[in-house]
């Protein structure tokens, strides 16, 4: 006796469509459960920190900051120099000391804070560059900065580390 089974065709590309829509729909299931709407920072008129309609001086202006904050800023930037040559990304020591921050603070006053944080940043990053580059100029940004150039960039009592 002979069986005769025949397999229907199976697309594989409209069951991987499949799973993805499913989970898609799922996913926004979980965000409109848990917030109704979801929230994105940035997309509503009454949001603080939506700076689209904002005339950049209400923003950007420089704004008192504790000491500890600043030298945590300039302790991230010399970290940066030291172990990347300047460069940075989203998961630095830098990002996290303003994260931080940031978050410690009312929502009405985090653009002003950021800005000024920023500019404490370049500051000192210019500072450095300028530094480094007069000591060893073949140097170029997230190239390995020489230890003792940095620490004599600390040690110059002509330089001011206070932001």
């Amino acid at each position: 006796m002979k069986f005769n089974f025949s397999m229907p065709q199976v697309n594989f590309a409209s069951i991987s469509n499949l799973q993805q829509t499913l989970k898609f729909s799922q996913m926004k299931e979980q965000v409109s459960a848990q917030q109704g709407d979801p929230n994105f920072r940035g997309t509503y008129a009454d949001d603080p920190q939506n700076v689209t309609n904002m005339n950049p001086a209400e923003w950007q202006k420089i704004v008192p900051v504790p000491d500890k904050v600043k030298q945590d800023i300039i302790g991230a930037v010399r970290k940066q120099f030291e172990e990347a040559g300047g460069m940075g990304d989203e998961n630095s020591p830098l990002v996290k000391v303003k994260l931080k921050y940031l978050n410690s603070i009312p929502k009405t006053e985090r653009n002003s804070v950021g800005w000024t944080l920023d500019e404490i940043k370049h500051e000192e990053a210019k500072r450095l560059r300028d530094f480094i580059k007069a000591k060893d100029p073949s140097w170029d940004w997230g190239k390995p900065v020489k230890s003792e150039i940095l620490k004599e960039a600390y040690k110059s009592p002509h330089i001011d580390i206070k932001a």
